[in-house]
């Protein structure tokens, strides 16, 4: 009998061959090229409802794939059962498939190799991800969930671990994230990892590598929260409200976390340390400084108290000099100077050169 089909990226892989053996059959299919007949087996695997795995080829073997399949158009009978007895006939051949790839490969060896041995492998085939101190830089770039899921799936002991080998600072966010019972036994297990031999170590290294490498790639690199919240920063004062009122009305939850991502001008007494106002005028300029606290309304003049109070008494009397004798502003000017301080603030705070304090209803929490 015919041996079961490969997996999937086997399959495709093997029907993608450009160096198919030539065999006796039907001249009906002498007339494909051996890149069409690969194509015609895929296509009929994937109308089949099988899936070959093509995602898992390289890139320019895909495109390839495609232009071939589109160039056959239409395929008799008797040629179509000519490549698939030519094929069947190619996997009845095969005695053992062994993986190209050697990721695949070291992983249907581990615990057979020396950690030693799986180190110089993965350097001399230039492998990300495997093994060695690589795994925990990668790791301490994660995002905090992904490494929480992941912390979440290991024994206490497993994680402290995990903790020794990432910086000091990652590991006391990810401490800091879990649940205080589950904190203070991955604490404790910190007394068991005395004993922990290197290659031990390495294992769990090489299984963090994998896990990481095996998760899909995403579309977006932030978040959903952080995406809305960016798009926020950005609209003017009305489209935001109007947007976070909507938000509120189908989501709550998402729509809470979404506010407090969110930072506007009207958000500045609250979230912005005095300290760091200086900071704000320096980053925006004062002709923003000036069109935002002009256009400011009644019930809104405390925004440019708490700005004008954070500064020198010099200063804070040069600016509201500007302020009197400034002419009204346009409202398209007034939000893009509002928007021009609320940048600045973000990109201070990117830079760490200043810190957004939690929303006093957060913090009450």
């Amino acid at each position: 009998m015919p041996q079961a089909l490969p997996k999937k990226a086997e399959t495709a892989s093997l029907a993608m061959r450009t160096a198919l053996p030539d065999f006796d059959g039907d001249p009906a299919a002498d007339t494909l090229t051996r890149r069409q007949k690969a194509a015609v087996v895929v296509h009929l695997l994937v109308t089949g409802g099988v899936d070959p795995g093509i995602r898992d080829l390289p890139q320019e073997q895909q495109r390839m794939l495609v232009r071939v399949m589109t160039e056959l158009r239409f395929i008799d009978k008797p040629t179509l059962a000519a490549v698939v007895a030519e094929f069947a006939g190619e996997l009845d051949a095969i005695g053992l498939h062994i993986p190209r790839d050697p990721a695949k490969l070291l992983a249907g060896l581990d615990g057979q190799l020396s950690m030693d041995v799986v180190e110089m492998l993965s350097a001399e085939l230039g492998l990300s991800g495997t093994s060695g101190d690589n795994v925990w830089r990668e790791a301490a770039e994660m995002p905090l969930e992904d490494i929480l899921e992941m912390v979440n799936a290991e024994s206490d002991e497993v994680c402290a671990i995990m903790l020794s080998k990432l910086p000091a600072e990652r590991s006391a966010e990810i401490i800091a994230a879990l649940p205080s019972q589950r904190a203070d036994a991955v604490a404790a297990a910190f007394a068991a990892t005395e004993y922990v031999t290197p290659d031990a170590v390495a294992r769990i290294g090489t299984a963090i590598g994998r896990q990481a490498a095996a998760r899909p790639p995403l579309a977006f690199a932030s978040a959903p929260v952080a995406r809305v919240a960016a798009i926020l920063n950005a609209a003017t004062s009305g489209v935001r409200r109007t947007l976070l009122d909507a938000l509120d009305a189908r989501d709550a939850d998402f729509a809470a976390r979404v506010r407090a991502a969110v930072f506007s001008f009207e958000d500045i007494p609250k979230r912005i340390d005095p300290r760091d106002i200086p900071k704000v005028l320096r980053a925006a300029g004062n002709d923003f400084i000036v069109a935002a606290i002009k256009a400011l309304p009644a019930e809104q003049h405390k925004i440019g108290e708490f700005i004008l109070g954070s500064i020198s008494k010099r200063m804070a009397e040069q600016l509201r000099e500007e302020i009197t004798d400034r002419a009204d502003v346009a409202d398209e000017e007034a939000e893009e100077a509002m928007s021009a301080i609320v940048a600045a603030v973000r990109e201070l705070e990117e830079s760490g050169e200043l810190s957004l304090n939690m929303e006093p209803e957060k913090a009450a929490d």
